[in-house]
């Protein structure tokens, strides 16, 4: 079976709970990750992309091995200074997804710009397109409601989203200044590829696939491929679906995906997949919070024999 563990952040050792963005898309802190890293190293056969890519019947690996990947999502300034150092340590050679736009710009993920606007206004309840959201005593309830509708409202019902609630909460969005911080430098994904970690895309806006028309899926899949092929000199052979989940693509992204030449790409539904993968487009990841969580996505199934797809409890966050 193969295993895929996505992670977006790590938090520092120490400073667990200290962001002025948005805190469901950090997993464990450093020190954990570490961990987890070196036990999947001793636990599992760890594949870069192009052992995955090259993944076919009969690959020669014994009956019952687990095979695992390390990805990670939206190009966070974490990745570079906190998660590199740990891979290059393991031996781990981990596939890096890059929403083009985002980097290009300078601005984060429109999950981490309303997370601000909810945690910084000083209002304890506001009203977005006549409805109202308690920050006081339902902060998070809150936060999921507005984030649900990024992930499955059209974009064009969205597009002026994240203007309105900042004019709700009376406050600007996050300084471009203050964003950029939380963001890899092109210099730095490309200072990852030369270390043999692979650099895949990740749309070019982050928007979620299934809220768009045909026509504007193709600009975001192949247009994001053509980008970062022309900055990185390099190519580019496999994608992650934003937010990832079955509501979060449809038909034409599978269909897009393809036709756009990528090799794999990423979904975030949860659980194991077939060896080779039955569906080299729909891999699904698992997110691995804690060491323990980690060590039972492994063992588990192992021990009960499975080694079919296997679906576990749905991870909070899929940016």
């Amino acid at each position: 079976m193969l295993l895929v563990v996505n992670y977006h952040r790590l938090w520092p050792t120490g400073s667990v709970g200290r962001t002025m963005f948005d805190d469901g898309v950090f997993g464990p802190d450093l020190e954990t990750f570490r961990r987890q890293m070196q036990w999947l190293k001793a636990s599992t056969i760890i594949l870069d992309e192009e052992s995955l890519l090259g993944l076919r019947n009969g690959s020669g690996y014994p009956h019952g091995t687990v095979l695992s990947a390390v990805t990670f999502d939206d190009a966070y300034v974490d990745c570079r200074t906190l998660a590199q150092p740990v891979l290059d340590e393991c031996g781990i050679r981990g596939l890096f997804f890059v929403p083009v736009e985002l980097i290009e710009k300078r601005q984060l993920g429109w999950w981490d710009q309303v997370a601000y606007l909810l945690k910084q206004t000083p209002l304890k309840s506001i009203v977005v397109d006549g409805r109202g959201y308690d920050l006081a005593s339902g902060f998070r309830q809150a936060l999921r409601s507005i984030l649900e509708l990024f992930k499955l409202e059209t974009a064009d019902r969205t597009a002026e989203l994240l203007t309105r609630l900042a004019d709700a909460c009376r406050i600007p969005l996050p300084p471009l200044a203050l964003q950029s911080a939380e963001l890899m430098t092109w210099q730095q994904i490309r200072e990852l590829r030369a270390a043999g970690h692979a650099i895949g895309s990740h749309t070019l806006s982050h928007r979620v696939l299934a809220t768009l028309d045909p026509s504007e899926q193709a600009r975001e899949i192949a247009g994001s491929r053509r980008a970062l092929e022309g900055i990185l000199c390099d190519s580019v052979r496999s994608f992650a679906y934003p937010v990832g989940g079955p509501r979060h693509i449809d038909r034409h992204s599978i269909e897009l995906v393809q036709q756009a030449g990528y090799g794999l790409a990423f979904t975030f539904n949860t659980g194991f997949a077939r060896v080779p993968p039955a569906d080299r487009l729909q891999i699904p990841r698992e997110s691995a919070h804690s060491f323990a969580a980690l060590r039972s996505k492994v063992l588990l199934p192992r021990l009960m024999g499975l080694n079919d797809q296997l679906a576990l409890e749905p991870a909070s966050t899929g940016n």
